[in-house]
């Protein structure tokens, strides 16, 4: 399983933290040992998370943070709160990241070593090191505060190097994937990925291979990584491979080598690093709790084992002690025959019946009586040691029959959990319903009575057009055409967006009237002595009516949860298509809608973060619907 971002995974992760370029940091948290946290605010609010040795990428999970901060992330806070972000660069092909950091009283240099025993290391502009995570000495170098920072040995970088660079690497005695994978620093799988395509057993010894060999590997570097040499995000395709039920990598693009294994694709690396190494560190923990559990269990079996044995050596004492008691009785005149022995004579004496191997220790100077009654005393001293471990057996058992029956727990401030991020600034039009037309107009519906006064009071404009039903209950519906003229076509898509959302719907008709007007023909201006109730209005002039069929799509377009008129569901990746009617209500079919939309997702995560239940709810019709079709 993957540990720690390879030199591949960091290049297409560069490629896509570009978009930072320009945000601005606004604190800095250090909740683990090797670990940074970077809060940054780019058209809302991201975490960059930073791990020395391992990782770089965004993450959406959130983590509990440290109630004292470091003396590392203060000095962040201190030198780099408010500053924007210049430059985010992969150094070379090395698992270095570059990030420039700059701000109106300094230019500061974040470096993030991803190596083994790697390192973060803030350097000013020449180069000196300000404050590094850890301080270390090399053979080559020293992070020290003070000292020049220089970098690990650099290899070639296969993304820039020439066939004749390549063809100098091979002159060496070794495999052409071993030449690959640590001069290239592509590693072992990208190595063998490179020799597949290329046609050449990986095997084989790199100065064995002719010009065109070369030249055939070559081409396929290029070929594969082109969407990182070309800085072509669109081309990646990142997913995280899954074997079993263990996640064991993660990659920007598909290879041949993971052909047979099962996938979970994310829009981004970014995604995909971070729900990788977020489920890593749930899985370790959880790991640690359950240690720590059986570790309690342990203790407490470990401690009955002793008590068990305790009790059976003061069992098998008990009667040990009751026996030889008894056998002074039994053998009572053998006994005093064989003490007036002339050898027999010591105060105490060991003897051993006949044809028995019992022996008996007999104090001489007292009566085989008061001998047999000391053994029964010594009986009855251990099983009063007995008497005392049972229960404390008993309260043990317990102790583990509970402990057993106890849930794990679990730390969950430990646990990384998902937030939900919005990289954009919400629109105006997304409080209310809204859909652009086929011609391309945007088109703002009404909630209620009060987002029906807030549309046409604040945001219509004389010539556009206000659409509305006659029916009771209906929403304001306006389209943002500023004096151009709509389509039919499009004049038929609002009109059924307004019949839908109206009690029209609710009341069970296939169809309704909608009428059409401009804005300026609309008022909050009442005849005189008449009354107009919130989210009501006075048209006056000519209007045009339409005949609409009521229907509605929900749907995914662009990661985005929309609703629109039917005729323009194929622009949607996955929709329902609902009509009036049927007995299920509102919160039952918004459940049944999220459900559809997740278990037909490749990314079940994200999706779950677009069509949440309250969101469904806010885009369904009055009254009762039912699911005429799907996609």
């Amino acid at each position: 399983m993957k540990e720690s971002m390879s030199s591949v995974d960091i290049a297409a992760i560069v490629i896509e933290l570009q978009e930072l370029l320009g945000a601005r940091l606004v604190k800095a948290y250090q909740p683990g040992r090797e670990e940074i946290r970077l809060k940054l605010h780019h058209k809302g609010s991201l975490d960059l998370i930073i791990e020395a040795g391992k990782r770089i990428h965004l993450t959406k999970y959130k983590r509990a943070s440290p109630r004292m901060p470091s003396n590392f992330a203060m000095y962040l806070r201190k030198h780099l709160s408010g500053a924007r972000i210049a430059q985010i660069r992969q150094l070379d092909f090395d698992r270095i990241v570059e990030i420039t950091i700059e701000r109106w009283d300094k230019k500061l240099r974040l470096i993030v070593e991803m190596l083994p025993r790697g390192n973060i290391v803030v350097v000013d502009e020449d180069g000196t090191i300000l404050l590094p995570l850890r301080r270390k000495s090399f053979a080559s170098r020293k992070i020290k505060v003070g000292e020049k920072y220089e970098r690990p040995p650099s290899r070639v970088n296969p993304l820039t190097m020439s066939e004749s660079d390549l063809m100098t690497l091979c002159k060496r005695d070794k495999d052409i994937a071993s030449v690959l994978a640590s001069e290239l620093s592509f590693g072992g799988l990208y190595a063998e990925e490179v020799c597949a395509k290329a046609g050449i057993d990986r095997r084989r010894r790199a100065e064995e291979l002719t010009a065109t060999e070369i030249n055939a590997i070559h081409e396929t570097i290029h070929t594969i990584f082109e969407p990182i040499i070309t800085n072509d995000q669109s081309k990646l395709k990142a997913h995280i491979v899954i074997e079993g039920e263990d996640k064991i990598d993660f990659v920007p693009f598909e290879l041949s080598s993971y052909e047979n294994k099962e996938k979970q694709f994310f829009p981004s690396l970014n995604d995909a690093a971070d729900e990788y190494f977020s489920t890593k560190i749930a899985e370790v923990v959880e790991e640690q709790a359950k240690s720590e559990h059986d570790t309690v269990i342990g203790k407490y079996e470990r401690i009955l084992n002793e008590q068990l044995e305790a009790l059976h050596k003061f069992e098998l004492k008990e009667a040990e002690s009751t026996k030889k008691g008894e056998m002074i009785y039994a053998h009572y005149l053998e006994l005093e025959e064989m003490l007036q022995e002339p050898d027999k004579k010591r105060k105490v004496v060991t003897l051993t019946l006949p044809d028995t191997d019992i022996s008996l220790e007999i104090d001489t100077s007292v009566s085989l009586h008061k001998n047999a009654g000391a053994y029964y005393d010594k009986a009855k001293v251990f099983r009063k040691k007995r008497e005392g471990v049972e229960p404390a057996i008993e309260t043990t058992r317990e102790k583990i029959r509970t402990e057993k029956e106890k849930e794990v727990r679990i730390e969950e401030e430990l646990i990384p959990t998902k937030k939900e991020v919005r990289t954009e600034k919400e629109e105006w039009y997304e409080k209310f319903r809204w859909f652009e037309t086929s011609d391309g107009f945007l088109v703002v519906g009404g909630k209620d009575a009060t987002t029906n006064e807030i549309l046409a009071k604040k945001y219509m404009e004389p010539n556009d057009l206000f659409f509305h039903t006659q029916a009771e209950g209906a929403p304001v519906v306006i389209a943002k055409a500023g004096g151009k003229e709509i389509s039919e076509s499009g004049l038929k898509e609002i009109a059924q967006f307004a019949a839908s959302y109206s009690n029209l719907w609710k009341y069970g008709f296939y169809e309704g009237e909608c009428y059409c007007v401009v804005g300026e023909q609309v008022s909050k201006t009442p005849p005189s002595g008449e009354y107009i109730k919130k989210g009501s209005f006075m048209v006056r002039g000519k209007r045009k009516y339409f005949k609409a069929a009521l229907g509605l799509c929900i749907g995914i377009e662009k990661h985005r949860l929309v609703a629109c008129p039917c005729s323009q569901k194929d622009k949607l990746d996955i929709f329902v298509e609902l009509e009036p009617g049927d007995d299920t209500d509102k919160n039952a079919l918004s459940k049944e809608i999220m459900k559809f939309f997740v278990d037909r997702a490749e990314n079940k995560e994200e999706v779950k973060q677009i069509v949440m239940q309250e969101k469904i709810l806010s885009l369904l019709p009055p009254g009762k619907s039912k699911i005429k079709g799907f996609s």
